[in-house]
């Protein structure tokens, strides 16, 4: 279709919701709706046609092996949990500590074994941390953000193995074929890591906020949160809790039920609790629980991303490079979730258990999957009322190629901090940020480098963030206060980051 104007109606009805409800999801249907309606412009054309959108990219093999991973990842990491993995990784952490230095430095080396999702890092890392640091008296918010900056950052860099990367690859894709980009996803993410400017920095901040800043001065506590949040998270908790109790009711014996009342009315430690969490404490922690299945999904993944690419290449570099890297963690996941089983079966935990992990992690990712789903309908039926097109001719000859990178990461900053995601702002802005490029011919890598460093940004500091308020929640602190600090750091860093992009963006080119 021919570009106008109105071909960027859905996107601009997508980020103005977003600011205005704090959410990602009503946007997109919003957006989604109004494209069809430009397309098909009858009573019930409109819905018939986004539809047919989100069946289309439903459809298309790529995007059904995401939404797949996704699911299975989220129940990876409920099995890990669920056995006691977690909390056996826990105490054995704690077995080791004597010193506030060497506190830190665990709690450094911990981010290898829980880099796979930020809120898995941040429950598997905070409980235990929280008791040691507390016993050798270091400021509760230094230990938060230390362990909340080798969370959310981390996991956005890393090439294998997160929540993360899955998501990216398949935002990468989506917007890679729209434009015609030949370079395959999983290559582009891995050319963009450097240009993550964000995350590299904020790790390389916290490492010096960690080793070098003094703990004299005493940061303000409080061991409790306004009444309206408490009251919130609470009515959040007993939803999680009956939902617990009514799926292992008949499966799980568990002293749950009986002290259903006691834990709805109690106001201790646990504000809202996890239903796997609630399981896990039953259970004799085993730190083989999680090193084991997590050594072998990694070995797995590199593994059967080099099988995938030996044929094209005779070198393992070439080989990881020519490999369909997403087909390859598909099959590295779903190889050790079935040997996860048999492990867990043979090390006698109830299949019952298992289940229960497996369905409620995969079940946590769902709102993910649909987020995605909403994302790629939005960007295909823009691309065909002409949004391409219409930048190419317009907008990409008033913006130069030096500012895009600089440009994005701004708006992304704010978006992110306002709606509190990072997924929802990668989904919004990777797309108008690769058809700017590709008009400017700006250096791909580079731009959606900056889109994942502005959400990354928002996902770290937002007091919206999922990770923030799991992080004040363990570490018993206001939200408020602590999301004040975080940005007040993170905006340090970020004023950074922006002179950089703007460096890179005016020397650098490339495809």
């Amino acid at each position: 279709m021919h570009g106008t104007v109105w071909s960027l109606v859905p996107f601009l009805v997508v980020i103005p919701l977003a600011l205005f409800t704090r959410q990602v999801l009503p946007g997109l249907v919003a957006g989604l709706l109004i494209g069809a309606y430009m397309i098909n412009p009858t009573p019930l054309g409109g819905v018939d046609t986004a539809l047919q959108y989100i069946l289309k990219e439903l459809a298309v093999s790529d995007n059904l092996r995401l939404i797949v991973f996704m699911y299975g990842f989220g129940a990876f990491v409920g099995l890990v949990r669920i056995t006691g993995g977690v909390s056996g990784f826990a105490q054995y952490m704690e077995t080791k500590i004597h010193s506030g230095r060497g506190a830190f430095i665990v709690t450094w080396l911990s981010s290898f074994l829980t880099f796979m999702a930020p809120d898995f890092r941040i429950i598997t890392v905070g409980p235990v941390m929280k008791q040691v640091f507390s016993r050798l008296q270091v400021p509760v918010n230094k230990v938060a953000f230390v362990i909340d900056a080798t969370a959310t950052p981390l996991c956005a860099i890393m090439p294998l193995g997160t929540v993360f990367i899955g998501y990216s690859i398949g935002l990468l894709g989506v917007a890679s074929r729209h434009q015609g980009i030949p370079m395959a996803p999983y290559n582009l993410f891995l050319l963009s890591i450097p240009f993550n400017f964000f995350s590299l920095a904020m790790l390389a901040f916290a490492l010096g906020y960690t080793f070098l800043k003094s703990d004299k001065a005493q940061e303000k506590n409080s061991s409790a949160q306004p009444v309206e949040s408490i009251e919130k998270m609470r009515s959040i908790g007993s939803a999680k809790l009956a939902f617990a109790e009514t799926s292992l009711e008949l499966s799980i014996p568990s002293p749950i039920s009986k002290e259903r009342k006691k834990r709805r009315h109690d106001s201790g430690d646990e504000l809202f609790p996890d239903p796997i969490e609630l399981v896990a404490q039953k259970v004799k922690p085993d730190a083989l629980n999680l090193i084991v299945p997590l050594a072998l999904l990694l070995t797995l993944t590199l593994f059967f991303t080099w099988w995938d690419g030996h044929l094209h290449s005779s070198n393992i570099l070439g080989a990881f490079i020519q490999a369909n890297a997403a087909k390859a963690m598909l099959e590295a996941l779903l190889s050790t979730l079935l040997f996860s089983f048999i492990w867990y079966a043979f090390r006698k935990e109830p299949i019952q258990r298992t289940l229960f992990g497996f369905m409620q992690g995969g079940n946590e990712m769902m709102a993910v999957n649909v987020l995605l789903v909403f994302v790629w309908a939005v960007s295909a039926i823009s691309t065909d009322l002409g949004f391409v097109t219409y930048t190419e001719q317009t907008v990409g000859r008033l913006v130069p190629a030096a500012f895009i990178a600089p440009a994005f990461f701004a708006l992304g900053c704010m978006l992110s901090y306002v709606i509190g995601s990072s997924f929802g702002t990668w989904g919004i802005l990777l797309p108008l940020g690769f058809s700017l490029a590709t008009t400017e011919h700006a250096a791909l890598p580079l731009i959606a480098g900056a889109v994942f460093a502005s959400g990354t940004f928002g996902g770290f500091v937002s007091p919206l963030s999922d990770n923030t308020v799991a992080m004040a929640t363990v570490m018993k602190i206001p939200v408020m206060d602590y999301a004040k600090l975080k940005l007040r750091l993170g905006l340090l860093v970020a004023v950074v980051c922006m002179i950089l992009y703007g460096l890179v963006g005016w020397f650098y080119r490339g495809t």
